[in-house]
């Protein structure tokens, strides 16, 4: 368990600027920084996750090669999500739920190596991420909030 994040929530979300998150951060193990401005799009999605975990060139961009390239990440790791409030925005409706399915997957398959994802967004947005992570039958954890 991270010392930065204390809990064990597949999701986390964090209230604060895409600054404190990265100040809070610094010489913290295994983190993979994403941009939600990148991600509005399952395709961008794909791409950016790509991107900054460095997925073989063979990742075949659909939610089953994101699972397994996931999966097959040694150490598993955290991904800090920046501007999380964009995230999927312009994909259909049940994106998000999926994304979801395939981290929750993901987690299984790496334990007991963790896998986190940490949803960045500005204070204006944060109690909407809260209820749309409710809506979809998790309880996130608010004490990463700044």
């Amino acid at each position: 368990m991270s010392p930065f994040f204390p809990g064990s929530a597949l999701v986390e979300p964090w209230r604060g600027t895409a600054g404190d998150l990265v100040a809070a951060s610094v010489g913290q193990p295994t983190l993979w920084w994403l941009r939600g401005s990148r991600m509005r799009t399952r395709e961008g999605l794909m791409a950016e996750w790509a991107a900054a975990a460095q997925f073989p060139p063979y990742f075949g961009a659909t939610w089953d090669a994101l699972r397994d390239a996931l999966a097959d990440l040694p150490d598993g790791g955290t991904f800090l999500i920046l501007e999380a409030e964009q995230l999927l925005q312009e994909a259909p409706p049940d994106a998000f739920g999926t994304l979801l399915a395939v981290l929750r997957d993901a987690q299984v398959d790496l334990a007991p190596n963790p896998l986190r994802v940490v949803l960045q967004v500005d204070p204006a947005h944060f109690d909407t991420l809260i209820a749309g992570l409710r809506a979809m039958g998790l309880d996130p954890p608010t004490g990463s909030e700044k």
